[in-house]
């Protein structure tokens, strides 16, 4: 199914403006009939209306599997920044954060007729399968209930934005990080999660096309993990063992760095003894210590926090000002090296992420 027109997403956020409008009117006039009420020497120093009696904006917040780090940091963003709306605004913001307990598109499905169902105002889902996610975010949307994507998109759904990097360019600069750690010759392995997943797909594919430039780089394999450590760390020594002579890794997600060091023992010494090369997603302190402590030359990150914070300002706009956003809004992305993991480092213990990077490639 073809993504709604400009003016169909309208007519529908304007529909949850609405239902939402109608609940803030009820909300005013309370206020109004409370202030008739009283004595109007008392109103400038009367007690506040409970939040009780503050209108909702009930926001279901999906990620594609409970447990992962960089969802977590996704969700108490959301929550930072209901809060904040919530404290300032006639409407109180609520948060309701879900995740399939495997990254399973199925599950993820279940949980989205779920939310439909429950009355939720609009919904923020990163997909597990962008075919998948097709059907239940159209239904949501014929009901009423705006959806947008992050992490992950659905492009061909009825969504009214996405939020995230762009995939496709983030291969391109895994690859660029390779060949620059590499060399411009060797064999390859790619790691990657659950198999569909359109954001990890775009990332191969960026990958592949800049690794085509060098006709001396082969890419032997593609493993998927699931987005399991376990499986993802025996993967990666099956793998080595398979290829002794692998000269380079892309892990398109960091699932088996999650596992203690001495784990992956072939891939270690890999790295360590000859001088194998392993470029990684993510941004994650444990990444920048194996980055720190030579296990990984470059790590592409993305904007954690802000797949929160940021789609639950965008929702709020969406639904109450009727603010309209583009098919996909480009985060950007960070490119952390040897020469600017510090600054990372910091960011990360300062919980400060404002600041630009350092350049990746530049002596300092």
């Amino acid at each position: 199914m073809r993504p709604a027109s400009s003016a169909q997403q309208a007519t529908r956020g304007s529909r949850a403006f609405r239902r939402l409008g109608r609940r803030i009117v009820c909300f005013v006039a309370l206020i109004g009939l409370l202030a008739c009420q009283r004595d109007p020497a008392m109103q400038e120093t009367s007690a506040p209306v409970p939040d009780q009696n503050q209108a909702k904006l009930r926001i279901a917040w999906i990620s594609k599997t409970l447990g992962n780090p960089v969802f977590d940091m996704g969700q108490r963003g959301a929550l930072q920044k209901a809060a904040e709306l919530s404290a300032s605004g006639p409407v109180q913001v609520e948060v309701v954060s879900l995740g399939p307990v495997a990254a399973d598109a199925i599950a993820q499905i279940q949980l989205m007729g779920d939310v439909v169902a429950s009355g939720v105002d609009a919904i923020a889902i990163s997909c597990n399968d962008p075919i998948a996610c097709i059907s239940p975010i159209d239904e949501a949307v014929e009901a009423g209930i705006p959806v947008m994507t992050w992490d992950s998109d659905s492009p061909q759904s009825q969504r009214f934005t996405f939020l995230g990097i762009n995939n496709f360019a983030a291969g391109h600069a895994a690859a660029d990080l390779l060949v620059r750690a590499m060399g411009p010759r060797g064999k390859v392995a790619i790691l990657t999660g659950v198999p569909g997943a359109w954001n990890l797909d775009e990332r191969i594919r960026g990958f592949a096309e800049a690794i085509a430039a060098y006709p001396d780089i082969q890419i032997v394999t593609t493993v998927h993990s699931n987005e399991d450590i376990n499986l993802g760390v025996q993967l990666v020594e099956e793998t080595m063992q398979q290829y002794p002579d692998l000269n380079g890794w892309l892990f398109v997600g960091m699932w088996p760095l999650f596992a203690e060091r001495g784990s992956m023992s072939l891939w270690e010494d890999a790295t360590l003894q000859r001088d194998m090369k392993t470029v990684a997603f993510d941004t994650l302190p444990l990444e920048l210590e194996l980055l720190r402590d030579g296990y990984l030359a470059g790590l592409i990150g993305q904007k954690y926090w802000g797949w929160g914070y940021d789609t639950v300002q965008i929702i709020y706009d969406h639904v109450l000002d009727g603010a309209s956003y583009p098919p996909v809004i480009d985060s950007g992305m960070d490119i952390v090296t040897a020469r600017n993991v510090d600054a990372m480092i910091r960011a990360w213990e300062t919980n400060d992420f404002s600041q630009a990077l350092p350049d990746p490639f530049e002596e300092r």
